[in-house]
């Protein structure tokens, strides 16, 4: 089962290491990472692509406009392929058993 973590950024890119640290911790290892960013006015595009990098496990996405978190979270559901799909804030870290206890719950 595919756990996809979304992530509505908005200038955020400063917190978002300490995420990312934490979605590298988990012990549930079939996950996804969707980011998409709301047109943030900071340099937070360019920090989070620097950290993700080329993992293929993480995807990056930018609205053209600023359209809100409503809007960037039904957009974040949209870009998921896990059966299973949870939100994660860029300024939050979770437990290293976060999605394995969420997917056992579920099975």
């Amino acid at each position: 089962m595919k756990f996809s973590i979304l992530i509505a950024n908005y200038n955020n890119g400063k917190f978002f290491k300490d995420c990312y640290d934490s979605i590298l911790a988990q012990e549930y290892k079939n996950w996804e990472t969707i980011i998409v960013d709301d047109k943030s006015t900071d340099d937070s595009v360019e920090v989070i692509k620097k950290i993700i990098g080329t993992d293929g496990r993480f995807k990056f996405y930018e609205n053209n406009s600023n359209y809100g978190v409503g809007v960037t979270k039904a957009k974040l559901i949209e870009l998921a392929n896990g059966e299973v799909c949870g939100y994660v804030d860029p300024d939050d870290i979770i437990k290293p058993k976060a999605l394995k206890s969420a997917v056992e719950t579920l099975q």
